[in-house]
């Protein structure tokens, strides 16, 4: 196992630089809130040489004054006073900081000499530095997290960040999609513990099963191309590269002080090693949904079934944009579709158009067809936006959902549902409803028949890759968040 393992598993914590004020829940308030939010089990030891408590816990000085050394300190103090601060860890004996202080690499050349200054007095110490201009570590199994609000459910996805505020906002939207996570990292500039470090380290963790990263620079470019085709053999790794366009690459050396990279290398790198790039955060929490949530095709042969003939069309183009295939029913099929799907605007050939959704009976025996047929793959059920006074309103909803759960369970294809979310309070309080039915039952739903397949190819594009490259079948991730 990894050496890293001891950032995980804290005896005690000392978070330096916690506010004055106690109504302060900004910055070290907000740490000190998370821990007692998760009922973290060690020691808390809050350092301010102003106050004598704060939330009824008691306040110290400073390091050298705690009762006894802490294993991990939380930094919130101004830039300027922390390497007397590392040096007094290093005096402690602390294993690691956490550095939320940020003014450093990424904000000028006077921050970058200080960067390094801290570097080299931690090295010098023993102690061992994540970030600066960092979040630090969220692990629910073990009460450790720099937020209050996220989820104390332990999961099977490890997401190294570089940037705090997307750790925060991935680990939030996932939360609404019974998405849990083994560790966050976000680790910043890197100054010390970098991507290579962190990635190394999920590779072996045992309770990480899926991995996503969200990366601006490399700071060791040659040992992370190293580790990521190895690890991508035993997990699929997934990640989004910030900094993909000349506006971007500025951006980012602004934020975390990364260095631009060549778009055309790094695209080549990853599809030939198997990493699967997401686009968005929004994207990221697709794929990871999908291989959370569906079986694996054994190919890329698409059924569409739903109502509306703009929406088959689009369906359509959506899944073959994407790199999927939709192929026209054989005669056969269409014969014993036709007997209960007729009529003007009707179709049964692939996609299938029909008022059918509104019938579960119907809905069932179609589903089941087309699966026995061998025709296809995998089946994406897409349903029309939830409107007050339409035909097919929330009610109705519900009950095709349930249908098509039900019926997805003793049929050997993966089943997919898209939902729009709709643009009223309706239509959206009904599609988070829809959605964690779905998830419980085991079944991935997304918010467009566009974002479905490109999930779905990509799940597919990794399956491949792997059984190319290990020679034999690749294990699914179980379905259970």
């Amino acid at each position: 196992m990894s050496d890293l393992e001891f950032l995980f598993h804290p005896q005690s914590i000392a978070i330096v630089g916690t506010p004055s004020n106690p109504t302060d829940v900004q910055g070290a308030g907000v740490f000190l809130d998370a821990l007692i939010s998760f009922g973290y089990k060690g020691d808390i030891y809050p350092v301010n040489p102003k106050v004598s408590e704060i939330r009824g816990w008691k306040t110290y000085p400073n390091l050298m004054s705690l009762p006894k050394s802490p294993d991990y300190v939380i930094c919130c103090l101004p830039a300027s006073l922390t390497p007397q601060l590392i040096k007094d860890c290093a005096a402690r004996g602390v294993k690691a900081v956490s550095m939320y202080t940020a003014g450093f690499s990424e904000e000028s050349d006077e921050g970058r000499k200080l960067e390094q200054e801290l570097v080299s007095i931690a090295h010098q110490g023993g102690v061992r530095l994540i970030g600066p201009n960092c979040m630090g570590i969220y692990c629910p199994s073990t009460g450790l997290s720099y937020n209050p609000g996220l989820s104390k459910e332990a999961g099977r996805v490890g997401f190294l960040c570089q940037s705090g505020g997307n750790s925060l906002t991935l680990a939030f939207m996932a939360d609404f999609r019974r998405i849990r996570f083994s560790k966050v990292i976000s680790y910043g500039n890197a100054a010390d513990l970098n991507e290579a470090d962190f990635l190394e380290y999920l590779t072996q963790d045992a309770e990480t099963e899926i991995i996503a990263a969200y990366v601006e620079g490399v700071k060791e470019g040659r040992r992370f191309t190293k580790i990521l085709p190895q690890t991508a053999k035993t997990k699929p790794v997934i990640i989004l590269k910030g900094g993909r366009t000349e506006a971007g690459a500025g951006a980012a050396a602004s934020h975390t002080g990364a260095l631009r990279s060549s778009k055309e290398i790094w695209d080549a790198f990853c599809q030939q090693v198997g990493i699967l790039q997401a686009y968005s955060l929004e994207e990221m929490l697709d794929i990871i949904e999908t291989f959370l949530y569906l079986k694996p095709p054994k190919g890329r042969r698409v059924g569409i079934l739903g109502w509306g003939g703009g929406a088959s069309v689009t369906s359509a183009d959506d899944c073959e944009s994407a790199g999927l295939g939709v192929p026209v029913f054989s005669s056969g099929l269409r014969q014993q579709l036709r007997r209960f799907i007729f009529g003007a605007g009707s179709s049964a050939t692939n996609p299938i158009d029909s008022l059918i959704l509104t019938n579960p009976s119907l809905l069932s025996q179609t589903i089941r067809m087309i699966s026995n047929s061998k025709e296809i793959d995998v089946l994406l059920v897409y349903m029309p936006l939830a409107e007050r006074r339409s035909l097919y309103g929330p009610e109705m909803r519900k009950v095709t959902i349930e249908t098509i759960l039900e019926a997805g369970k003793s049929i050997d294809i993966p089943i997919a549902i898209a939902q729009p979310h709709g643009d009223t309070p309706e239509s959206s309080g009904l599609f988070f409803e829809l959605q964690q039915k779905c998830l419980e039952a085991g079944f991935p739903l997304y918010s467009t028949t566009r974002r479905a397949a490109r999930a779905i190819n990509k799940f597919i594009e990794y399956h491949a890759w792997k059984t190319t490259h290990m020679g034999r079948q690749s294990k699914k991730v179980s379905p259970r968040p």
